[in-house]
Order: C-alpha cells, then structure tokens, then sequence
C-alpha cells in the first residue's frame, strides 16, 4: 500500500504532455497513488445574463462528457507506469480544485503553459496554486525534458522559510536522488543585527536523514534567476526544488526575482514551496 499521493493535473488529457510524463516518472518513482485531475472550468462572465448561462451550461456539459471518455486513457498510462490511481473530472476552479487535493497530498504536478500563460507571472493558475496549496508543487514548463526527473536535482538554499518548506517536501525524492548539488546563497541578515534565531545546518540536517549531497557557495552578485538557471543546466540537474516567492508578487512582478525569472525562463522543471 502507497504511503505518497500524487496529484497530476491533467491541463490537456492527452499523450506526450511534459507534465503528466514528469508526474507519472515521479509516482513510480515515489510508489504513489496518483489521481489525474482534469477541471472543466467555469467562466465567471458566464452568469452576466441568463442567455449567457445557458450557453456556458451546455458548453460545459459537452467538455464533462468528453473529458470522462478520457477514463480508459488514463488507465492506461498509469499501467505503462505500473501505477495505481483514478481519474477525476470537477467542474469550477483549476487552483481552488487542485488546492483542495492538496490537502490530502505529497505532490501537485502542474504544467506551465509557456507560449499562452493564463496570466502574468504571480497571477496565474500554477501561481495561485503554489500560493494555496498545503503541499509542494512540481512546475512543469510546457515543452520540458522530463525523461530523467529527479535523477540529479540542484537545490536552491538561503535559509528562508520558503527554501525551507520546498526541501521538506522533496525528501522523498531526495532520498532516492542519485545525484543532490546544494547552491548555498547568502542568508537573509537578522533585523535586529544579532542572533535571535536557533542555528540550522542543512548538511548535517541531510546526513541525520542519509542524503549525500555537493555543497557549493552560490553569490551571482546580481540576476540569480538567470545564473540559478545557467548553473543548474551546466551541470546536467534535471529538477530544481527551491522556495517560491520569497518576496511579495508586487515586488517580484515590479522589481524581478527570482521565482519570476525561474517561471518564465526555465527548461527544468522546479519543485516549489511557498
């Protein structure tokens, strides 16, 4: 019997998608149960008058239909991964659907759309769900590489909160790495100038738990989204897992940072926590 779930949200249900292939590599390699989420959204400017309601009704009921036929298909990539799962089909909102499954999850896989994003970065649907969710997710851009997922993953730390967070819900996957680079940039400085912190080591926080890992100093100086990005491609890492907006949106969308950087930029795709 599984210990992990896997959530996999299934934005497009058809063969090939980056995401499903990284979320389905992932749940083997987890052992996990997987549930394939697909949401039948609904228009919020559906409901301005009645004639509008009545078309989104019956558009929506033809898109339920035809995504359940999907049923069989799913099944079918699940016994390709020798995986046991189900298949859901929900109509209303993607991140509220998707934040819900969280809660009784290890693992939200979700695909970045990269060529038509649903949004500015910070505001679309992987966005919020980050944002939301009570567990890591998995950001899949559209058009990535998965076949090696979590096979060399680059971890990106400061000693944030949020870094924090994202390596506590890697350990799964850490533990079953073959290879773990650590980036170690500078700490956030104390407010107050002094030690008013308990200290933390993340090295031997790892070797209590049997990972091994390479620690390396990161200090780009400046653009650390874009170095993040060159360094973990350099070496071969195929997942980063790093901690998700660790300033505001506002000051990431006006200022730059680097979730926004990773989220528009990055061919690897990025397991996150907020």
């Amino acid at each position: 019997m599984s210990n992990f779930d896997v959530v996999i949200h299934l934005r497009r249900c058809e063969s090939g998608v980056p995401a499903t292939e990284a979320g389905l590599a992932l749940a083997a390699r987890l052992g996990a149960h997987v549930l394939g989420l697909h949401v039948v959204a609904l228009a919020t400017a559906a409901f301005v008058s009645p004639e509008a309601v009545a078309v989104q009704v019956n558009e929506s009921s033809h898109l339920l239909d035809e995504a359940r036929q999907r049923a069989p298909w799913w099944q079918s990539q699940l016994q390709r991964h020798g995986l046991q799962g189900e298949f859901q089909v929900v109509q209303g909102d993607t991140v509220e659907a998707l934040c819900h499954a969280s809660r009784w999850s290890e693992l939200i896989v979700a695909e970045r759309p990269c060529s038509n994003p649903d949004a500015p970065v910070g505001w679309g649907i992987v966005s919020r769900t980050v944002f939301g969710a009570s567990a890591p997710v998995v950001v899949v851009p559209e058009g990535a590489r998965v076949d090696q997922i979590g096979e060399h993953m680059l971890v990106a730390w400061n000693g944030s909160r949020e870094a924090t967070l994202a390596i506590r819900g890697a350990l799964p996957l850490l533990k079953r790495a073959s290879r773990i680079t650590v980036l170690e940039g500078d700490p956030s400085p104390s407010p107050l100038g002094i030690d008013t912190l308990p200290d933390f080591n993340l090295r031997t926080w790892f070797e209590r738990r049997g990972i091994s890992a390479e620690f390396r100093p990161f200090k780009p100086g400046k653009d650390h989204g874009h170095a993040l990005l060159e360094v973990a491609n350099g070496m071969g890492a195929n997942m980063i897992v790093l901690g998700a907006w660790g300033q505001s949106r506002i000051t990431e969308l006006v200022l730059g940072g680097v979730t926004r950087h990773l989220f528009q930029h990055s061919n690897l795709p990025l397991l996150v926590a907020h």
